[in-house]
């Protein structure tokens, strides 16, 4: 080629190909980080979600009377529960006490949330047991 030949030389193309990759490299890093980072966030979100539900499911729930059992959440997300008392129901009428026709005791709730038939995440919470007595109050 001669002094007035316009153009690049394959050296000059195989350079600016080298720039540009250095270049990408970082944003490419960081499109993939923010991608990570926003999956984690939906994953978390999707937990509180599940959680509140399990919780506003539980709280109707007694521990004395339904110790352990599983109830569905969706389609694919199924909540089980299992009770162990963390202080025994007192034996009978406690008089003098606030709720004298009661058995009461206070039990740990293990629950468990599974996801596609896998275990997804679990918590603990404490929830008060009760029974109505068959036995009247005392007169006084």
């Amino acid at each position: 080629m001669g002094p007035n030949a316009k153009g690049f030389t394959l050296l000059e193309a195989i350079v600016a190909l080298a720039v540009m990759s250095l270049a990408l490299i970082p944003m490419v890093a960081f499109v993939s980080q923010s991608v990570n980072e926003l999956q984690r966030a939906g994953e978390s979100n999707e937990r509180s979600f599940v959680m509140q539900s399990a919780l506003a499911l539980m709280e109707p729930i007694n521990p004395m009377a339904e110790a352990a059992g599983t109830l569905p959440l969706d389609r694919n997300i199924t909540m089980a529960w299992e009770s162990q008392a963390l202080v025994e129901p007192n034996p009978g009428i406690n008089i003098g006490s606030g709720l004298p026709a009661y058995r009461l005791g206070f039990y740990k709730v293990h629950v468990t949330l599974s996801r596609g038939g896998g275990s997804w995440f679990d918590f603990d919470m404490r929830k008060v047991g009760y029974e109505k007595t068959s036995q009247e109050m005392p007169l006084k």
